[in-house]
């Protein structure tokens, strides 16, 4: 049996990468968000033997919030994928104790996954968050969208810069977990929702509100939302973003509903006339592990779609 390597990957190491991510991932993983960071390489240990690239894994700094308003330096891994030849070896252990070990000067490292089993001899802990509302919705909630200008357009590269003031501004002191988010954070965002409609809220010429949703399926996605709580009206601003998306659903014939927004007052009231009969859902995929200290998330804790690594 040949020995197996863990070492930083390079450049050469970038197809045999996208090939073991296809493999190993359902729905296979694409290398697109990965590109984007420019010092993916440095971010990036493999595990090579004689065959080759037989594992992954990611490591990347996020900025996350905390309970009291702190922000935390995080380790972020992702991407942890093993060759079926290489398996039942403790490859996935040992990964995960190298990327550690890069990443030991960040206060708590962070992961999500549908296996936590693995990761839990590794010193990780399980999390919960109230992430979505799924359910029906209802069409009267149309109504809404005369409220407010809103401008519409398809997410892609550079999309999101608008909208920078208002996440940041919708999520300080009020929701713990979600990212202060770098110029690669906001790339890799606008990467993982590409192609969905970006819904803009503007009073005086300002974006005071957005919305990112899209229909696939027969099911409506929201992927991400926010309203400036300094805002006039800020449910009111809610409401015709929703009132927007809505009008298209109903066009898109869609049925049902998986609205990612986090459990605050004024999400609730605007979703509560969007979608009565939805419920909230807990997402348990996410564990956290001690580095310098433990983490600090007492509060509600909110992940978009744009913010998985």
């Amino acid at each position: 049996m040949t020995a197996v390597v863990v070492r930083s990957a390079r450049a050469e190491d970038q197809s045999a990468l996208a090939v073991l991510w296809a493999e190993a991932f359902t729905p296979p993983l694409a290398p697109d968000q990965w590109l984007v960071d420019a010092d993916r390489l440095a971010h990036t240990l493999v595990a090579e033997d004689g065959d080759g690239v037989c594992g992954s894994i990611y490591g990347l700094p996020k900025r996350l919030r905390e309970s009291d308003g702190a922000v935390a330096s995080v380790h972020a891994i992702g991407s942890v994928a093993v060759a079926e030849r290489a398996r039942g070896r403790g490859l996935a252990r040992r990964l995960v104790s190298a990327s550690l070990e890069t990443g030991r000067e960040a206060d708590w490292a962070l992961l999500f996954t549908g296996t936590p089993e693995v990761y839990r001899s590794s010193g990780f802990t399980s999390f919960a968050m109230s992430r979505t509302l799924v359910g029906p919705w209802s069409t009267a909630s149309v109504v809404e969208a005369a409220a407010g200008a809103i401008l519409r357009e398809s997410v892609g590269l550079g999309s999101l810069g608008a909208v920078h003031d208002v996440y940041e501004r919708s999520r300080s002191e009020r929701l713990v977990l979600a990212p202060v988010r770098s110029d690669r954070d906001w790339t890799m965002a606008e990467v993982r929702m590409r192609g969905a409609t970006l819904y803009r809220h503007i009073e005086d010429a300002a974006v005071v509100g957005y919305a990112i949703a899209e229909a696939r399926g027969g099911v409506g996605l929201l992927h991400e939302s926010a309203a400036l709580p300094d805002a006039v009206d800020p449910v009111g601003v809610r409401r015709a973003l929703l009132g927007a998306v809505a009008a298209d659903w109903a066009s898109a014939g869609v049925r049902s509903c998986d609205l990612a927004t986090p459990a605050l007052a004024e999400e609730e009231a605007a979703v509560h006339a969007f979608a009565p009969g939805a419920v909230r859902q807990h997402d348990r995929t996410g564990m956290t592990r001690p580095l310098r200290r433990e983490p600090r998330l007492d509060g509600i804790r909110h992940f978009t779609a744009g913010d998985y690594f």
